[in-house]
């Protein structure tokens, strides 16, 4: 079977017709309403990516190490941000 360009209308697939030589193909511009709805599905997609990432984190084994090895991580930075301020503040005292 081979393959034509063209479209569904109605439930009847409709052929395109073949553009006239040197004429390149032109495609109307998505409609406010389309590009709204492309939004909306994106916006959704994303929502249910979160929350199914969300679920996975709280909800299985290799969620809860994800959890605690960021955990740790976060806490290892924040210790060495405090010790380089006390170094920091330290050298400064001791210029005075």
């Amino acid at each position: 079977m081979s393959e034509t360009e063209g479209h569904f209308e109605k439930g009847r697939w409709v052929i395109d017709p073949a553009p006239a030589p040197g004429e390149e193909p032109t495609q109307a511009a998505p409609s406010v309403e389309e590009r709204m709805q492309e939004a909306s599905h994106s916006v959704r997609k994303a929502v249910n990516d979160v929350m199914n990432a969300g679920h996975h984190l709280l909800g299985t084994p290799d969620g809860h190490e994800h959890i605690q090895q960021a955990a740790r991580k976060a806490g290892e930075d924040l210790e060495r941000a405090i010790n380089s301020w006390a170094e920091s503040a330290r050298r400064a005292l001791q210029k005075e």
